[in-house]
């Protein structure tokens, strides 16, 4: 299992969520989760742990 740490877009609160390891991941492949902070759906990149919303840095 890996751990990310997100920014949730609504509450700028910084989220933890463990995903799978996956190395077959694709770049483009994103995983639905509600979030703690909002319980809203939000879509988490499997790969880089980025919210679909927000920017890539």
């Amino acid at each position: 299992m890996a751990a990310f740490i997100f920014t949730c877009p609504e509450t700028s609160m910084k989220i933890q969520h463990w995903l799978d390891e996956d190395n077959d991941v694709r770049e483009n492949e994103y995983e639905g989760i509600i979030c703690p902070a909002c319980t809203r759906l939000h879509f988490l990149n499997r790969k880089t742990g980025n919210v679909l919303s927000q920017d890539e840095a």
